[in-house]
């Protein structure tokens, strides 16, 4: 997605914007790299989830704050999240999976590509609105996870349409709920959380756009400006659409305003869950 603004970017302001990966530690690395970056518009950030979920996971072990170092210039796109099992799985609906999880603490388990990843956080959100305890189970990664669903040595797995999107046409696996506040034009039988009774259940992937806390207004204004209009090109929103993702373009107030809520919201379940980094 990052090579899908920054071509469209390149190509509207006549200036290369070259995406480079600073993989490692939940992301943290690249953060910190762009945190301590000149602020001077040229290097910027392309945050996930990860980002708002870090403070918590890493506390004073990052070399930044995620809320005084960077500021969010806009979410670029999102991706709604799927609970998925096991096309042989008996649980039908999301109420008879939930019963399940609250008459059967620790026996039901839920699959992960690793600790504190999306899925992991996800579904530890999901236990502590439901009251519910599961057995985690990470892999080393979604596509070993989602073939232990498949081959049911796991109960469930909550992860993106996009990485669930062909299994589910190919009957391999079966949707209880989808997040956002729709049903999926591609999977319109599918219940949405709050149509399956669990209107508080809030979670998606997302992506967005960040820089340096001091870099100058006009250059932020002028960069949400540019993305905004490059999320709206018709290419570019036919290239999310393939890549299973809705474009966003929000304002920058909204966005830094999201990142102010999620801090918290994900502080407080990773210290009920007790979910530590590996």
């Amino acid at each position: 997605m990052a090579r899908v603004l920054a071509a469209r970017l390149s190509a509207n302001l006549g200036q290369q914007f070259i995406v480079e990966n600073k993989a490692g530690a939940g992301g943290t690395i690249g953060t910190d790299a762009v945190a301590k970056a000149p602020a001077d518009g040229y290097t910027l950030l392309f945050p996930s989830a990860p980002f708002v979920t870090a403070p918590a996971l890493y506390g004073k072990k990052l070399g930044y704050d995620t809320l005084q170092d960077l500021t969010g210039i806009t979410k670029v796109a999102e991706s709604p999240m799927v609970l998925m099992v096991a096309a042989s799985s008996p649980y039908r609906t999301l109420k008879e999976l939930l019963a399940a999880a609250s008459t059967q603490p620790g026996k039901l388990l839920f699959a992960s590509g690793g600790v504190a990843s999306t899925p992991h956080l996800a579904t530890s959100l999901l236990e502590s609105i439901t009251q519910t305890d599961m057995l985690h189970i990470p892999y080393k990664g979604g596509g070993p996870a989602m073939m232990a669903l498949i081959g049911g040595e796991v109960t469930l797995f909550l992860d993106s349409i996009i990485s669930g999107g062909q299994h589910l046409q190919a009957g391999k696996v079966r949707a209880l709920a989808v997040t956002g506040a729709q049903r999926l034009p591609r999977l319109p039988q599918v219940p949405t959380f709050a149509e399956a009774g669990l209107p508080g259940y809030q979670m998606t992937h997302w992506v967005g756009l960040a820089a340096p806390a001091k870099t100058p207004q006009a250059i932020l204004d002028k960069l949400n400006r540019e993305a905004v209009k490059a999320l709206a090109a018709d290419d570019v929103k036919a290239r999310l659409a393939e890549l299973g993702v809705t474009p966003v373009g929000s304002t920058r107030e909204a966005f830094n305003q999201f990142i102010a809520q999620e801090v918290p919201r994900w502080t407080d379940v990773v210290r009920t869950r007790r979910i530590e980094a590996e």
